[in-house]
């Protein structure tokens, strides 16, 4: 039976100008806007919010205080209004990274959407943790949500106590289907191929059926098909190794057996084979070393908008934490990286779309949304 969530209050944001960021070849205009009551704190940390667009401009943000709040923000007037909760008190303990991963949008109308979100949240035990994917459908008139159902629930739970790496980035394939990543939780048994289940994988995932793509992947946290029809992936790799992946059918990355990272100390949970390497598996594109903690992935528009994004059109743009900054990624059509760039911003980039003018927008674990477009 569907489930309306409530509306709640409408809350204020703030809006400041920061300096232009400057690259060897562009440089960026960057307008910050505070957003802070969408992030999530806890445990001594923020998370920035989770981010989606729509054709018309309208903006949806995940989290909040209680981690499973979805607000819409509204470009024209700059005002932020809460629809509704999805993650109930008791599924999730104080802490930032519980909370609403990603939001996609399946289908879209004037008056009404239907929207995919993932998040982590504890199982029925409360003592372990899965990733879900819930299917909702907004009301754009009334500004109501509802729950529609879940099309996914990660396995096996995973030990409150281990939990890490929960990924869940989704990429809306059609009206009917996503792509959806899982990361490897912390899991200490990832190296089991018998006991590991959906974690550490990518799938492509309807309302009644689930697909394995590939395996292998420790923290998958950007995903995207560029317009070349290629699904590429940028994950997290152990003291390094960071990766951007083009992803096949069938093939296994290497996680936790191979990375071209450094495992962190012999108590770590899983301590990978062989380290500096990714022999015997499906190698990467590209790999960052040291890291660099790359978040979401975006492709930016051949100039098909109205923002001239000159050199880089076509190319593509991945955030990090580590290095609060752009990543910029030149992928040939023979699946070359050519040469990367990074791009100082100074704040750690949680979540990037570029929206139907052509503007990079994205979200900060300093709970900002920002605008970035070029200046030629």
């Amino acid at each position: 039976m569907n489930r309306t969530i409530a509306a709640l209050s409408a809350l204020a944001i703030s809006v400041t100008l920061i300096a232009p960021a400057q690259a060897a070849d562009l440089k960026l205009n960057i307008e910050s806007i505070a957003v802070t009551s969408a992030a999530t704190g806890g445990s001594g940390s923020t998370r920035g919010p989770a981010l989606t667009i729509f054709d018309n401009g309208q903006v949806l943000l995940g989290g909040g205080k209680s981690g499973g709040t979805i607000f819409t923000f509204d470009q024209t007037t700059r005002s932020l209004k809460p629809l509704g909760s999805l993650i109930a008190k008791a599924d999730r303990p104080n802490d930032s990274r519980f909370a609403i991963t990603d939001i996609a949008i399946l289908s879209q109308s004037p008056t009404s959407a239907r929207l995919l979100a993932s998040y982590p949240r504890l199982g029925k035990s409360k003592g372990c943790v899965e990733v879900v994917v819930d299917e909702l459908a907004l009301d754009r008139t009334t500004n109501k949500l509802t729950r529609v159902g879940t099309w996914f629930t990660s396995k096996p739970c995973v030990p409150i106590s281990a939990v890490q790496h929960a990924a869940g980035r989704l990429f809306a394939i059609d009206e009917t289907s996503a792509y959806l990543t899982i990361g490897d939780l912390g899991y200490p048994e990832i190296n089991s191929r018998a006991k590991r289940g959906d974690l550490g994988k990518t799938f492509r995932i309807t309302k009644s059926k689930t697909t394995e793509i590939s395996q292998g992947h420790r923290n998958a946290q950007g995903i995207l098909i560029d317009d070349k029809g290629r699904l590429l992936l940028t994950e997290h790799g152990p003291r390094g190794g960071d990766e951007l992946n083009l992803i096949t059918q069938g093939r296994d990355y290497g996680w936790p057996f191979v990375t071209f990272g450094e495992p962190y100390s012999a108590g770590d949970y899983v301590i990978p084979e062989k380290t500096g390497t990714t022999a015997g598996y499906q190698a990467p594109l590209y790999y960052w070393v040291p890291s660099v903690a790359p978040t979401a992935l975006v492709q930016v528009p051949r100039n098909t908008s109205s923002v001239n994004w000159g050199s880089w059109a076509g190319q593509l743009l991945m955030g990090t934490l580590r290095e609060e900054s752009l990543v910029r990624i030149n992928l040939d059509a023979n699946n070359k990286v050519r040469d990367t760039k990074i791009i100082p911003v100074g704040q750690r980039l949680r979540d990037m779309e570029i929206d139907g003018r052509g503007r990079l927008l994205a979200t900060t674990d300093n709970g900002d949304l920002l605008v970035i477009t070029p200046r030629l």
